[in-house]
Formats: C-alpha cells, sequence, structure tokens
C-alpha cells in the first residue's frame, strides 16, 4: 500500500517526505514531516483544486528541505575541509581532552609528554601532512633523548613514546582529520629475561621488614614498616598491582564473602584498568592476617595503606615502589622493580609451575589474554633449568 503524502493532523495539513530523496520512503521508518498549511485556508476549495494546492504546497516545501540539505552537506564539506587543515597542537589538544576524560590521570600525562616531545622534535605541522620523514625524524630524536639519570632514553621508552602518537594518529584517521592511515616504524626492544624473585629471596624480604618494624625508633618508621608489610602481603597473596593496593579502601574489602573488590578510586584519580576480573579471593592465610589487622587499626582509617587519619598512606605510588626498592637493596636482592616483578611476577611464575591452571592464573592476574600469562612460564631461565635437570648423569 502506498503511502499517503499528506494528511490532517490537528487542524494541519501535514506533509511526509523521505530523509532521503534518492532512497525514497523506507519501510518501517516515519519520513520527515512538516505543515504545509491550515485546514481551514484550503477549505472553500474543491476537492481537485485543494489536491492540487496541497501538491503545489508539497513540491515547494520538498524544494526547500532538498535546498537546506545541500547546504547542510556543503557546511558539513567546508566544515570537514577545516577539520583536515589542523596542526599536530589543535588536533592534540582535542584527543588529550578525549584521554583526559576516558582514560586515567598517569595515562593522560604519559600521552602529553609524547605529543609534547613530537612537538619538540617535528614542530607544529598541519597534521594530514605527515610523512615516513616525520617517522624517521622522530625515531631519530628519541635516540638522543637523555633521561635524569645521565643515560639514553631506553628502547622501551622510546618505544612507548612512538606507540602513543601511533594511538593518536588512528585518533586522527578514524575522526576524519587524517586521509590515510599511518603505520610507524616503531624502536625494536631486545628481548630479555623476565627476571624474578626466588621464594627464598621473599621470604628474606619479608623477615627483613618484620625486623625494621619490631626495631623502629619511631612511630613515622613503625607506620611505614606496618603498610609496606601489607603491601607486602597483598601483592604476594592476590596478585594485585600496587595501583590497586594503593588505591584500595578498607571497605572494600569484604572478609565474609572473603573478596577483595576492586574498584575506582576518584580521589586519587584511580582508574581500574579494563575492569577484567574486579573481585579478588582472599586465602585463607591473607584472611588471618587481614582479620587481625583491621581488628588493630583505629576506627579513623579509611585505606588499606592508610596514614593513620583516614587518608592515604602516600599521596603517590611511586613513593611506596621507592621504599620497598630500598628495602630490597638492604637485603642484597637484585634491582628489579620490587612489587611488579619482585612480587607479583614471582608469584605467577611460582603458580604455573606449581602446575595452576593457566586460565586461572590469568583471571588472578588480570592479564588481557593467556599468552601473557604464558611469558612469565616459558622464560628461557625455565627452559633451560629443565633441560638442564633432564640431562643424564655421566
Amino acid at each position: 500500500m502506498a503511502r499517503s503524502l499528506f494528511h490532517k493532523e490537528r487542524g494541519k495539513w501535514i506533509g511526509e517526505f523521505p530523509h532521503d530523496p534518492e532512497l525514497g520512503f523506507q519501510s518501517g521508518r516515519r519520513g520527515i514531516r512538516r505543515v504545509l498549511c491550515e485546514i481551514e485556508d484550503i477549505e472553500g476549495l474543491s476537492r481537485d483544486a485543494k489536491i492540487k494546492r496541497l501538491i503545489e504546497l508539497y513540491s515547494k516545501k520538498q524544494a526547500e528541505l532538498k535546498r537546506q540539505k545541500q547546504e547542510s552537506e556543503k557546511q558539513k564539506k567546508l566544515a570537514l575541509k577545516e577539520k583536515k587543515k589542523q596542526t599536530v597542537k589543535q588536533a592534540s589538544r582535542t584527543w588529550l581532552k578525549d584521554v583526559e576524560v576516558l582514560n586515567s590521570k598517569k595515562t593522560h600525562q604519559d600521552y602529553t609528554k609524547s605529543i609534547s616531545l613530537y612537538l619538540q622534535c617535528c614542530g607544529d605541522h598541519v597534521l594530514n601532512d605527515f610523512e615516513r620523514s616525520h617517522n624517521v625524524k622522530f625515531y631519530k630524536f628519541l635516540t638522543t633523548i637523555i633521561t635524569n639519570r645521565g643515560t639514553v632514553l631506553s628502547s622501551a621508552s622510546q618505544n612507548r613514546h612512538m606507540r602513543h602518537l601511533g594511538t593518536f594518529l588512528n585518533w586522527a584517521y578514524d575522526t576524519e582529520i587524517m586521509d590515510r592511515h599511518i603505520k610507524l616504524k616503531s624502536a625494536s626492544v631486545p628481548k630479555k629475561d623476565m627476571e624474578t624473585y626466588t621464594i627464598e629471596e621473599l621470604f628474606i624480604l619479608r623477615d627483613h621488614i618484620i625486623k625494621r618494624k619490631e626495631n623502629a625508633e619511631s612511630s613515622q618508621e613503625r607506620l611505614h614498616m606496618t603498610n609496606i608489610f601489607r603491601a607486602f602481603k597483598l601483592a604476594t597473596a592476590s596478585l594485585l598491582r600496587l595501583g590497586a593496593i594503593w588505591s584500595l579502601r578498607l571497605d572494600h574489602i569484604d572478609i565474609d564473602k572473603k573478596i577483595i573488590r576492586i574498584r575506582d578510586n576518584k580521589e586519587l584519580e584511580w582508574v581500574n584498568k579494563k575492569n577484567k576480573w574486579p573481585n579478588k579471593p582472599i586465602n585463607d592465610d591473607l584472611l588471618t592476617f587481614i582479620t587481625e589487622d583491621i581488628e588493630a587499626r583505629s576506627a579513623s582509617e579509611v585505606y588499606y595503606l592508610d596514614n593513620g587519619k583516614g587518608k592515604p598512606w602516600y599521596a603517590d605510588r611511586g613513593d611506596i615502589s621507592k621504599l620497598a626498592s630500598a628495602l630490597c637493596k638492604e637485603c642484597g636482592l637484585p634491582n628489579i622493580k620490587p612489587f611488579h616483578w619482585g612480587m607479583r611476577a614471582t608469584m605467577i611464575t611460582e603458580l604455573l609451575n606449581r602446575g595452576v591452571d593457566p586460565k586461572a592464573v590469568q583471571q588472578l592476574a588480570d592479564h588481557d589474554k593467556l599468552e601473557t600469562t604464558m611469558l612469565y612460564f616459558n622464560t628461557r631461565t625455565v627452559s633451560q633449568n629443565t633441560a638442564a635437570n633432564a640431562l643424564p648423569p655421566i
């Protein structure tokens, strides 16, 4: 049945027009509705004259809609043309605003730093003019940067800045600022053995923290050792990353259900990345520790790592890592990231070596892919140990 082009409604003649004149009316989709005239305006006309007048009004309104659409498309083309003229600085401002809303504060800072380095290297040019020469120039520039330690920027850091630039360029292509999809050449990062601690070394670190706490000469030192031990227990018994431990509130620990709820912390501007497995189980050993620990706390404490007054122990989680590194150094342990490699990676490797289901380890470790988890097992060190132990005695 053909669709009626006009009809009466609330004292008016209403015309209905297709959204796209070239496609015509679409099944199941109502068209654009516009008032043609008041009913009383043509009420005195004969039936044929009335239809003729309505068709004239319909054609006139149709032409008007067509002009409006053409003007709208013209404005869109002009806007897109102007959009494609944006410089790196102009486009990055918009992009970084999106990053600030959608990502953590640290991610925003990292991306801002990468764009700043690119502008320092290549200047503020029209983004759509980006060519391979810009890629090569930035690549070479990153190899000349000297860090605060007086060393050349590592390959991993060079690769990170190049990856951030690639993310920006992908965004620019998706938002039609750039006409071409750019695939950047990044710095090659040499593969390293995954260095972790042994379980025996973690015992040494644990005992050292306990001894430091027992021999603390001030309340401040005792607080530091108490909190670093709390962090140590949670990192080794739950595989939580330092950010999750640092931002954890006491009311997110459910002793009855034996779970820790990992949630975003607006006060610290910490975001649980991708929110993959946000409820972590508490094993029996950790449950005993947390239960006794909470019972001994003051009522004013809010954070798992609390300063004793309801505020985070440290405003910057990096300070926690620095303290842990200093304690590891005091024990004579290898100089690696204490929480990520020293505790978390050590325990992941230990679970895999003990034959725990890799899928379960992946979920506990919050890894996106199972392949990432298996990197902790399939290292050259483990492979060599297996081979060495298999050698027949001569």
